[in-house]
């Protein structure tokens, strides 16, 4: 993720984590939580406030929660001390290595949008590699974003990649993982002109011939 990014959110983390923590996502969390099976072991990209991963610790996950922002991370441990000792500071897309370990499920909420096109095909690539056989990859992007979708960075200096859903979907599968069902949603800050796209991808069971 690049510099100016990151530091759009090391230096606003508290105004961020506490406009995280006010949205509305009932419909983001029943999508993560029909999209992956209880006690399972998931690795969360860009935790924010870590108001996702404390969801999915509720319902039973093993949750390792990561963002690339240091000053984001104390944020989730503030916020949800239940997290403490199960969220770390990881930059994407270096810090995906095997030393995590493998997991059931992966998930990325209003994160690869960040990275450049380069980083996101690194990032997802690497997913595949740390996710068991017919494990699952869900990710939200947005589907309209009318203040940055014809330009690389928003006003306040974070890269905003524009993909189209055939291009996030060519991009997982060029990775070997299906996208087998999208869901768009509003925003649940209540923007307008904001939505997202909710992708649940899956790595298949065996491998084919060729991959």
């Amino acid at each position: 993720m690049g510099q100016s990014t990151l530091n759009y959110y090391n230096q606003n983390c508290l105004t961020v984590a506490e406009r995280y923590e006010s949205a509305d996502v009932t419909q983001l969390h029943d999508f993560l939580s029909t999209s992956f099976n209880p006690g399972g072991r998931l690795l969360e990209l860009g935790c924010g406030s870590g108001r996702d991963a404390a969801f999915m610790v509720r319902r039973g996950g093993r949750v390792l929660a990561t963002d690339g922002s240091a000053p984001m991370v104390e944020q989730a441990k503030k916020y949800h001390p239940e997290l403490a000792g199960h969220v770390i500071h990881l930059k994407l897309p270096d810090g995906l290595t095997s030393e995590l370990g493998v997991f059931d499920g992966v998930y990325a909420v209003a994160v690869l949008m960040h990275l450049s096109p380069k980083e996101i095909e690194s990032t997802i690539s690497a997913v595949n590699s740390l996710l068991v056989p017919g494990g699952r990859f869900v990710f939200s992007v947005p589907a309209r974003r009318d203040d940055v979708m014809t330009k690389e960075f928003d006003a306040k200096g974070r890269r905003f990649t524009a993909l189209s859903p055939d291009g996030w979907m060519d991009l997982c599968l060029k990775r070997n993982l299906k996208i087998v069902r999208t869901m768009i949603l509003e925003d649940g800050l209540g923007r307008d002109g904001v939505a997202w796209m909710n992708c649940l991808a899956e790595k298949p069971l065996i491998m084919t011939n060729g991959l």
